[in-house]
């Protein structure tokens, strides 16, 4: 069953939208936002689909483009049709975080390499409270256990009911497997997750990539691409690090790592194989 249009993916048709009216016109970034009083930033986030456009920096923008009667219409009218609240909203995210789960919700697909934990939608209630735990050691309990509900409640793009289940094809480095993330029981509960998730789920694919592999072309980090139902709606790499979110959306960008994911899922085990590896590590753990 298809998804209706969401709210992120109309935010970056809009976005993509309004820089071919800009690029038509000869206006550049820095040109459009002193049309309108805005930064040269606030401009590109708006074409990258990363902040909604106000209507008065919209109608701000399209005089400065010249816009035809029928674009300003459409345009218009597609900023100010209020899509329907979405789940998370109740759980007051982080902005990184709400962008990306708004992206997740919508796409059709994710392809993901995991370097040092599991991903997030693979993980166990337990391996994934102890993720939070470790990872914000500061945070007060409250605030864990309310984003441990909503990566629980997150997995259900997995077996969605109103629509087709979100694919997910999971290269997960070694270290992943060994990792002792909440003691030897929760490791132990989490291989068995991944081994039942791999043999059973349909639409989930779980390759290992082993040390003996050597190094590969993501040694620097995890990164997932989300691909959407629309094929003319492009790709996005969602890469995180203590440095900040990133979210590359240009072709190259896009190129660049499904090119590297191909090359890990070359280089890892296959499915069945894969499963057998995780067995292995299961009767290993002491």
């Amino acid at each position: 069953m298809a998804r209706a249009q969401g709210p992120m993916v109309k935010r970056r048709q809009m976005g993509r939208e309004l820089q071919a009216l800009r690029e038509t016109s000869g206006l550049t970034i820095e040109a459009a936002g002193t049309a309108i009083g805005r930064s040269d930033s606030t401009i590109s986030r708006i074409e990258n689909g990363q902040r909604d456009v106000q209507v008065i920096e919209l109608k701000g923008l399209l005089d400065a483009y010249g816009a035809t009667p029928e674009t300003r219409e459409h345009l218009v009218a597609m900023q100010r049709a209020k899509p329907e609240a979405s789940w998370w909203t109740a759980f007051e995210l982080p902005p990184k975080l709400d962008t990306y789960i708004a992206l997740e919700a919508e796409a059709a697909a994710l392809r993901v390499f995991a370097l040092g934990a599991v991903h997030s939608l693979l993980r166990t209630e337990d391996y994934a409270r102890a993720v939070l735990r470790g990872t914000s050691p500061s945070a007060p309990a409250e605030e864990l256990d309310t984003l441990l509900s909503f990566h629980m409640q997150r997995q259900q793009v997995l077996v969605r009911p109103e629509s087709a289940p979100l694919d997910i094809v999971a290269v997960l480095d070694e270290a992943c497997l060994w990792r002792q993330v909440g003691g030897l029981d929760c490791q132990r509960e989490q291989l068995k997750h991944l081994i039942q998730q791999a043999e059973e789920v349909p639409n989930v694919v779980v390759q290992v990539l082993p040390y003996s592999k050597g190094a590969h072309s993501a040694l620097s980090g995890s990164f997932t691409i989300l691909d959407f139902p629309d094929p003319e709606e492009p790709a996005v790499v969602y890469v995180d690090s203590p440095g900040g979110s990133l979210y590359l959306q240009k072709p190259k960008d896009a190129r660049r790592f499904d090119q590297s994911h191909s090359r890990l899922r070359g280089m890892a085990l296959d499915e069945t194989d894969s499963v057998q590896f995780m067995k292995t590590v299961l009767k290993e753990i002491k």
